[in-house]
């Protein structure tokens, strides 16, 4: 990289929006991965969701060592996940780029600079002031005890609407994203409940663009009793469905979350994205609507065995 390029890069400020909770198992490792950052211009802001361990000490002794860190008052409340996220995005100073930080990840040197060179690589091609963008990348899984798991690459092709419906395809931790996205999707409306990967995600789907890096930017911990539609593998990604799906009310939830998302963008979306998400959000118009919905034409979750839960799901009218 030639001096002046670095400068220019160097010139994006980037705020890193870390949430932490009862995280002192891992907060360390965490906090010296991104303080070991190639790309040196960025802030760390902190909100604590009312941790009983040594977290917010550990948190108050790095701080003493760098002025990168501010640790935001949350006046002892406790707003959970993706609450205490969209309130760092809420209160912290405007920069040019935001990333969402989990406590229990360890981010590879490199992340940061990757995800500004690509977000810079874009500007040169769209107006930035006008174009909401997001960056997301791979990622690495790795036991507690650091045994490497297997790599988890993004979603190939083009993400479009249909595909943020009753799928993500990037982790937060990953994500990186413009102050013109953050303005839309946190401080002009009011997110909801819904997770902060996917809220963003889908703004930048719908109002903008996604930047794909293929390269792992971090390693992520997955723990045993953790079995998600992202980490497992086929067998057990459909006894998750079935669980957590198909027993539960989490579909119901992820239908709710989506009319929300519809109510409040439907009239700045294109035509043809909010009739993709009408054909899914609202009641079923006889037989044939019903019969739409199960038969809708495009695939709605990157594995075969989380598609045909979905699908199950419809034809049982569930959501």
């Amino acid at each position: 990289m030639t001096l002046r390029r670095k400068k220019m890069l160097q010139n994006k400020v980037v705020t890193i929006a870390l949430a932490t909770y009862n995280g002192e198992q891992h907060i360390r490792t965490q906090l010296d991965s991104i303080l070991a950052q190639t790309y040196q211009n960025f802030k760390i802001v902190i909100r604590d969701d009312g941790s009983s361990d040594d977290t917010l000490n550990i948190v108050r002794d790095y701080q003493k060592r760098t002025d990168k860190i501010t640790v935001l008052d949350s006046d002892g409340m406790n707003l959970k996940c993706p609450g205490s996220f969209y309130q760092i995005l809420r209160e912290c100073e405007k920069t040019d780029y935001y990333a969402f930080c989990d406590q229990d990840d360890s981010w590879y040197p490199e992340k940061i600079q990757w995800a500004v060179e690509k977000l810079q690589q874009e500007e040169k091609i769209v107006q930035e002031d006008e174009v909401p963008l997001l960056y997301l990348s791979s990622y690495d899984y790795y036991t507690e005890d650091g045994k490497f798991i297997r790599h988890f690459p993004i979603q190939k092709g083009n993400i479009t609407a249909k595909n943020v419906m009753y799928y993500t395809p990037g982790s937060g931790f990953t994500l990186v994203f413009n102050d013109l996205l953050r303005q839309m999707m946190v401080l002009q409306c009011t997110p909801g409940n819904e997770m902060h990967d996917k809220w963003m995600i889908r703004g930048a789907t719908c109002f903008g663009k996604i930047v794909y890096d293929p390269r792992s930017t971090a390693r992520h911990i997955r723990y045993e009793n953790s079995v998600t539609a992202e980490d497992a593998g086929n067998t057990n990604l459909l006894i998750h469905f079935v669980k957590d799906e198909l027993l539960s009310d989490t579909a119901i939830k992820a239908k709710e979350y989506l009319k929300y998302y519809y109510d409040v963008f439907s009239e700045k979306m294109s035509k043809s994205d909010r009739e993709t998400m009408e054909v899914f959000i609202k009641e079923p118009a006889g037989f044939f609507g019903w019969l739409r919905k199960v038969l809708y034409p495009h695939r709605l979750r990157m594995r075969l065995s989380g598609e045909l839960a979905l699908r199950f799901l419809f034809l049982l009218g569930k959501i």
